[in-house]
Parts: C-alpha cells; structure tokens; sequence
C-alpha cells in the first residue's frame, strides 16, 4: 500500500471500520471456483497463463475507543522464494496499512483467525532480520474456535494434513497469546465470532452490531464478490451445501437488515450493502479497492 493513502473506512454505529489488505496474491481459479466452468467466471476473474487469479487479503480492523480487533492476517512475510513465485505475494502490507492508520502493531488488542488456511493466518507471525519468527501483534489476545485449531494440529486426513501445514510454524510463536473458543463467542461488545462451518469444519465469520447499524465480514464462505451466486463455491470447501445454506442464511439477513458485507479475497471490492432486484443480488455503496495496490503484485498476464 502506498504510505500516503490511507485505508478506506466505515462507519457501524460507534464502531469504525478500516479495510486493511496484507496484499494481493495470485491464486489458481479453478480451485477458487470448483465446478463452476472456467467460462463463467473467467470475465469477471481473468486468469493467466498458468490459470491464477488475482485476489485480495482483506483484513478488517475494527476500531472503537481503545480497542482494535483485526480480522485474519493474510499471508504476511513467512513465504519461501518458490512459494513467492508461486502466490505472487512478497511482503504482506498490515503494518504499512497500520502505519497509515496512525497505529503500530502493539495496538492491536484482538485478532480473530477466521480459519487456520495459510492466506488468513500466515500474518500472525513476521520473519525478523535473523530468520526467527515473531509474533506480529504482541500485546494481541489471538482468538480461534478450538475445533480449528485441533484439527491443524492432528488430523489424520491426508487432505487436512496437506491444508494445515504450515499452521505450528505460524502458531508456534503466539501459543501464550491464544485464546480457544467453542461456537458462537462475543470478542467485545458488540463484536461476535459467528460459526459458519462450510469451508472448514469450525469455520467463523466476525458480526458487529450497534444499534441498527451492522457489519459484517463472511471471509470465505463468500471470498468474492462472484461467490455470492448460490453453487459458485471454492474447491477448498470441506462441506459445500453447508457453505451455500451459511452464505443464503446471512446474504439474506444483510439484504433485510441493511448490513455492510465484506469479502475476504475480492481483488477490486472491499465491501457494500447487498439488495436484489429481480431475483438478482447487487452491490449498493460499493467501498472499493484502490486500483494501485495492483501496481505492487506480480504482474497478472491474462490470456
């Protein structure tokens, strides 16, 4: 991010809002979109060579008073060079974002790990000058629903074992600073960490209420703005119609109640209120990513 813009903001009652990004990153579009064929969603989603997508990290900070509750932490600096070459992604940007908000690491209170896939919990730790991992936000209570984080540390499942890799080299140095949930959990007033499965069996998604004022961030049951159509769903999805029936259940409450949304890997679209009109969803109020973050990813050559 360049230093002298400064994220965008909402405002949810006395809460603020920053739409921090630890970068965008280049991913494979057929398992971002699973069955859905690569003609529907090449459009909105072009691929290059290789069949990568670009995507964002967004990570929310919530903000009120002397409490600042971060949202995931994208893939932050822990990458090897092949890895790099891979993703696209070098250094992950939240403490630039962070700076630009006027605030440094240590002023982080919370941090909710959505799940324990390397994109959102990769920031949880940062690469010192000596190779050593550290945590990122030092005095941050890290918040992850216990079911989570047991299954990255012991499943039996090939599969599992494969997405959870890396999680002890970005736990490791946090352990003291955990803090276990079990299902739906207040954070602070006002701000909950919501269940959704889906994705990954203990999935959570963050709601902040005050008031009739409300926001929320629905990480990767709905990573894009495209995934809000009901079957387009990721590849990475443990349980694909709990996915649909999660993201049905709160696209419909965010419609009926007039909440702000926001997606966790949307390269152009931070968040927005949704509506339908003829049965179709739309975006109102669209809160959009700035164009020359995409200046500071790996070029992205579309076919």
């Amino acid at each position: 991010m360049e230093n002298e813009q400064k994220p965008p903001k909402i405002q949810v009652g006395s809460f603020t809002i920053a739409f921090l990004t630890d970068g965008l990153w280049l991913n494979d579009g057929g398992c971002m979109f699973g069955v859905v064929p690569r003609e529907l969603w090449k459009k909105d989603h072009p691929p290059d060579p290789q069949n990568r997508i670009r995507l964002n990290l967004t990570c929310p900070l919530i903000i009120r008073g002397n409490q600042a509750v971060l949202v995931d932490t994208g893939i932050g600096n822990r990458l090897r060079d092949v890895e790099r070459k891979i993703f696209g992604h070098q250094d992950g940007w939240l403490p630039e974002g962070l700076a630009a908000l006027g605030m440094e690491p240590g002023d982080i209170t919370h941090v909710v790990l959505t799940h324990l896939h390397f994109d959102h919990c990769g920031g949880v730790v940062r690469r010192d000058p000596a190779h050593a991992f550290r945590a990122a936000f030092p005095r941050a209570r890290y918040v992850v629903q216990r079911g989570e984080l047991e299954t990255a540390r012991s499943s039996s499942n090939e599969r599992l074992r494969a997405a959870y890799r890396h999680a002890s080299e970005c736990l490791e140095p946090i352990g003291s600073q955990l803090e276990l949930i079990e299902g739906d959990t207040t954070i602070i007033a006002g701000v909950q960490a919501l269940v959704t499965g889906g994705h990954t069996t203990d999935h959570q998604i963050v709601l902040v209420q005050d008031g009739q004022a409300a926001f929320v961030h629905l990480a990767d049951i709905v990573p894009t703005r495209s995934h809000m159509k009901g079957p387009w769903n990721q590849s990475y999805d443990l349980d694909a119609l709990t996915t649909m029936e999660r993201k049905a259940h709160y696209l419909e409450r965010a419609i009926m109640e007039r909440w702000w949304i926001s997606f966790a890997h949307d390269d152009q679209i931070f968040s927005a209120h949704v509506d339908r009109e003829a049965g179709k969803l739309l975006l109102q109020d669209v809160v959009s990513v700035p164009p020359n973050l995409a200046r500071r990813t790996a070029p992205l050559r579309a076919e």
